[in-house]
């Protein structure tokens, strides 16, 4: 015969013995844009590589962060590419910036997106630690970013601020242009 369980030892086992389900959508959704955003990478720098006379000159760590910075291009301008959305279709959305607990639908249903791409970023960080300069400070960017967000999209609260976030995304094209214009004004050289 088996033993009788206690009622009150069940309840606070559940939250130890089963993830929340939305953690593993995330991690999923996450994981799978990781591995798009690792596809583009490599379609970045095939592409580059025959339509570029300066790509085909770098080094292959300056390869790398070449393709980098054209992945990194896209994630930036999907992500404030959204939040200008939502910000100009939604009336009333910075009422939101007192309510922490407030949704943003957008920002839930491409938060596996944004994160993926941190993980897919934050992969050739450590794979070319020695030779990019400033992968210490991307990586601390990227860490908190990841834990920040997955805070807000498991949690379900701050998505105004985290929208304004993406917001700054905007910038990314021109420092990753600026890079751009940067080595081909050397190869010229």
């Amino acid at each position: 015969p088996s033993r009788p369980t206690s009622p009150s030892l069940i309840p606070s086992l559940t939250p130890l013995l089963k993830m929340p389900r939305l953690h593993s959508e995330l991690a999923r959704e996450t994981f799978a844009y990781a591995a798009a955003f690792l596809a583009l990478h490599f379609v970045c720098r095939t592409l580059s590589h025959y339509a570029s006379p300066t790509f085909r000159r770098c080094s292959p760590s300056d390869k790398a962060y070449w393709a980098a910075s054209m992945v990194s291009t896209v994630n930036a301008v999907a992500v404030a590419a959204v939040a200008i959305q939502v910000f100009v279709t939604e009336p009333g959305l910075t009422a939101l910036a007192d309510d922490l607990h407030a949704s943003v639908p957008e920002l839930e249903s491409w938060g596996g997106f944004f994160l993926g791409y941190f993980v897919a970023d934050q992969l050739g960080n450590a794979y070319w630690w020695r030779e990019w300069s400033g992968v210490e400070a991307t990586t601390v960017h990227h860490v908190i970013g990841m834990v920040a967000y997955w805070r807000v999209l498991t949690g379900g609260f701050c998505h105004f601020h985290a929208l304004c976030g993406w917001l700054l995304e905007a910038t990314t094209p021109f420092v990753n242009q600026r890079w751009f214009l940067v080595l081909e004004r050397h190869a010229r050289l």
